[in-house]
């Protein structure tokens, strides 16, 4: 049984979600406030009726404002089904868009004293994003890189890859991590050199709520 909120209350959380990430899909969201996806639709609706947020008519995709719908990035959109799926699972402090100029990282995020970031990498992004990495003499961090063709593993070079996650289009994210050498998976930390067959595994699938 979901929690019961006060609709003020829960619509000026949905409201501030969306802020946040400016460009949501409405399965998105839900993932945000598990156990209270009623609550949710309504404080969506409600939203909407008061125009204080957007829904765009032909993708169905909530947003701030029509001036953010315009300006949104499918990298941070495939981004956010991976940060609402580990929701589910893992205990989430804090998370919050990450600015332009640390592309291709999308989403920053804390669990458990950690912080991980969550990178979107389009098959046009690749030669880019290998020359930034590239180029920094310490990269640190926990990555965790969302991808749309599990191809791209065996292509992208960024170290302290934790995992990688093929994200489809229905909202379903399949998890590759790192084998051990005996065959099985881990968190690994590395260079993401070779792709499934050159150690990174297939790890789960989670997830799954695309536009209604």
């Amino acid at each position: 049984m979901g929690t019961y909120r006060n609709p003020e209350v829960m619509s000026g959380r949905v409201l501030e979600l969306i802020r946040k990430y400016n460009v949501m899909e409405r399965g998105q969201v839900e993932l945000f406030f598990p156990g209270e996806r009623t609550g949710v639709v309504r404080a969506m609706k409600r939203l909407e009726k008061n125009r204080q947020i957007y829904c765009n008519p032909y993708t169905g995709l909530v947003s701030s404002s029509e001036f953010a719908y315009s300006l949104k990035d499918e990298g941070t959109i495939g981004a956010l089904w991976v940060l609402g799926d580990m929701m589910g699972k893992r205990q989430v402090e804090g998370h919050f868009l990450a600015q332009r100029e640390e592309f291709p990282v999308r989403i920053v995020f804390f669990d458990s004293g950690e912080i991980y970031d969550i990178l979107y990498v389009g098959a046009w992004d690749v030669k880019l994003v290998n020359g930034i990495y590239g180029k920094m003499r310490r990269p640190e961090g926990r990555h965790i890189v969302a991808i749309e063709d599990k191809e791209l593993m065996g292509q992208i070079r960024i170290p302290d890859v934790v995992g990688f996650c093929l994200v489809r289009d229905c909202g379903e994210v399949e998890y590759y991590r790192k084998r051990e050498e005996n065959g099985g998976p881990r968190a690994g930390r590395g260079p993401a050199e070779g792709g499934p067959e050159a150690g990174w595994g297939y790890a789960g699938t989670s997830g799954g709520g695309g536009r209604d």
